[in-house]
Parts: structure tokens; sequence; C-alpha cells
């Protein structure tokens, strides 16, 4: 591997990573909460979309998902043909010679040139996201449904020395406890984020998922114990914890451990979260991770509750394509373990744009001006680190 390592200029990842989205590969880069190790997964085929799989039986790789692709969902799979972790390099066992050969001979042809991808910018605005609320707001109060969760989105220049590369460092040591990555789908455009809220985690030994809403502002100073929670902001919690339980009273199960709520740290925010896990020696149980990943997404957090009115009314009112912005993605089968999040505190990058995403969950009590304020706080997580 010490040509292909060459070649592939391990010492410049901020150059490697422009070279494989201008030779249109698909590829993800990734760090897990807490952790240290960054991994880069190269797929050297053609990324499909997945349908009437099991998680268990698909190789190594990366999922990303949309916000809209639900019952069933149909992620994108990146596959694990090359790993690079702490600059060594590894290529699966299914690979062949000729296949690494294309790949070295695709990347020596491709300069790592500044020109970002032409990704189309979207010239259309929705409704202003206040008016929105309000909207919500009345629709909850009528009984339409219990709580919503509406986003926006807003597009800026991309400053013209950004390095996809530095913006990932940078955010991994600010966000330690976030899953950042860079994930990029030739059409789909590069993607990069740090989001707090894990989907689904699951190993030999146990399953786990969580419940996280309610947003606070987080000074340097300040204590997690310091944190007064509104109202408001606990039932949202509450909503989002009881949509969890429901998804395991679906399939039947009873028998779990819940931990929570409790505040925790995201960047500069604050949020409520509790912890849901089932260990398979007190409740052994085939699929589980399939079925609940098929009923938590899209979870309350990101929609609402109930999903059957919530989303076609989120669709309608906010008249844009949140694409893979609160979808799901993270590493299958690596390492004996699969670990999905929610695709939140993320960007994508077009054509010399960048495209920020946020949303807020909507009750009856909700003050359509302080929603906008929440979602103005979630921009500025990944924007303060663009210079």
């Amino acid at each position: 591997m010490t040509k292909l390592a060459t070649i592939l200029q391990l010492e410049k990842p901020d150059i490697l990573i422009r070279q494989l989205e201008q030779a249109d590969y698909s590829f993800a880069v990734w760090k897990k909460p807490g952790d240290e190790a960054i991994h880069t997964f190269i797929s050297l085929k053609e990324v499909k979309q997945l349908e009437n799989f099991q998680l268990d039986e698909l190789e190594a790789g990366f999922l990303i998902n949309s916000y809209d692709d639900n019952h069933p969902i149909k992620p994108f799979h990146i596959a694990a043909d090359v790993i690079i972790k702490a600059n060594e390099i590894s290529v699966a066992p299914h690979v062949s010679d000729s296949q690494i050969d294309a790949f070295k001979k695709r990347i020596r042809e491709t300069k790592a040139s500044d020109t970002k991808a032409s990704y189309p910018k979207n010239e259309d605005s929705f409704n202003p996201f206040e008016q929105s609320v309000s909207k919500a707001i009345a629709e909850i109060k009528e009984g339409s449904f219990e709580k919503v969760v509406l986003s926006r989105y807003r597009d800026e220049a991309l400053p013209e020395d950004f390095s996809a590369w530095f913006f990932f460092q940078t955010i991994c040591e600010k966000y330690a406890n976030a899953f950042c990555s860079i994930s990029h789908i030739p059409g789909k455009g590069l993607w990069i984020g740090a989001t707090p809220e894990l989907l689904i985690s699951n190993n030999s030994e146990r399953f786990k998922t969580v419940s996280l809403a309610g947003t606070k502002p987080l000074h340097d100073d300040q204590q997690l114990n310091e944190i007064a929670w509104t109202q408001k902001e606990i039932e949202e919690q509450a909503l989002v914890s009881r949509y969890v339980i429901n998804c395991f009273k679906k399939i039947r199960l009873r028998e779990f451990h819940e931990h929570g709520p409790k505040t925790v740290k995201a960047g500069s925010l604050a949020h409520l979260k509790t912890e849901f896990i089932v260990k398979y020696e007190e409740v052994p149980f085939e699929e589980l991770a399939d079925q609940m990943l098929e009923l938590l997404h899209p979870t309350s957090a990101v929609c609402g509750m109930p999903i059957d009115q919530t989303k076609p009314w989120i669709q309608k009112e906010e008249a844009y394509d949140r694409e893979f912005y609160s979808g799901f993605l993270g590493p299958v089968n690596f390492e004996n373990a699969s670990d999905l999040y929610v695709n939140l505190r993320c960007m994508k990058l077009m054509n010399g744009i960048v495209r920020f995403f946020a949303g807020a969950g909507i009750t009856e009590d909700s003050n359509p001006h302080k929603e906008y304020e929440e979602t103005e706080m979630k921009m500025n997580i990944l924007k303060s680190n663009l210079h």
C-alpha cells in the first residue's frame, strides 16, 4: 500500500479531499463523539440506494439517508473499499487489483484545484419563518398535531480560502462530543457537520438510542446545572422521549433502561437528553436495530408528532427540500458496531455557496421570534468557524 499512500498524499488531506470530490468518488471522513480517531472510507464503485436490507448483512461502510426517505428508509451506502486511519491505508479483501489500478490512475489525473463543483443554487424562498411558526401554533391549538418541527436554510458565499479538511479539524477540536463528518456523493454535494444527536448505536452487547430536545445558549463560564429549563422545553423533550417509548411498544419491547433527562453540552448550546438502552443479555432480540431504525426515522425531534400529520404539513409549509439535513448518517459494521446519527448542525457546499440548515420544535407554548432566534443560534454553530 506504500505506492497508494504516496499517490493519495496522506500528509496533505485537504488536497486528497478535493481530489476525491473532483474525481467524483463517494467518500466519508468521520470522528465519533469522545474519540480522537479519524477514519476515511472511499468507495471504488458507484453508490446506490439500498432497499429491503438488513444492517448486519451490509459490508462495512457509511450510510447517508435523506429526511424524506422513510417507510421504507433508502440510504446510500458508501462502501469502505479503501480505509484510511492515522495515515495508514487498508483495502477491503473483495477489492480487485484492477479496481485499485483504475483508482490510482483517476487520482493521478485529477488536479486538486480550488474550483468548486457545480451545484445549482436554489433561489426560491419559502414563507417567513416566524409566520410559519404562528401557523403551526394555530394548528396545534386546533388539535391537528401535538408538536411540529419547522426548519429553514440560509445561503452565504463560501470564503475563497475555505478548506473542508481544515474546517473539519476545527469542529472536531471544538465539538469533541459531537459526531463530526465530511461526506460526498456525486450529484448530492459535499456535506460537513457536527451533530449532537445519536439515532441508533448497535453492537453485540446492546442497542442504544436517545431523545434530544430543548435548546438554550450556553455561555463560556456557565455550568450545566445553572441552566433553567422552561415548561415548553421540558414538554418538548418529553414528547420526543414518548415517541421513542412508543416505538419500543410497537415491537412489543418493554425491557429497556431509561436514563435522563439530563442537561448536555453541544458546542455553545445546551440540550435535554434521555438515553434508552437495551441489553441483549437481558432481552435477546434479533433485528432490533433494523426495526427501530425504520420506526425512528424521522424522529419527532426533526418532524413532530404524529408524523402522519406533521410530515406532509411540513413539506407544504417549508416548500424546500431538506435533502440530507435531518436525515441520518454514520458508519455501519465497522469495528464490530454500527452507529448512526441524526444529521443536524450541518452544511452543504455548492458552487462557491455554503448552505446552513436549522430547525426548531414548535409546541403551543412557542414564541415565533424566539424560535427564529433558536434557528439562528444553531446555524451559527458552524458559521462561527468558517473564517
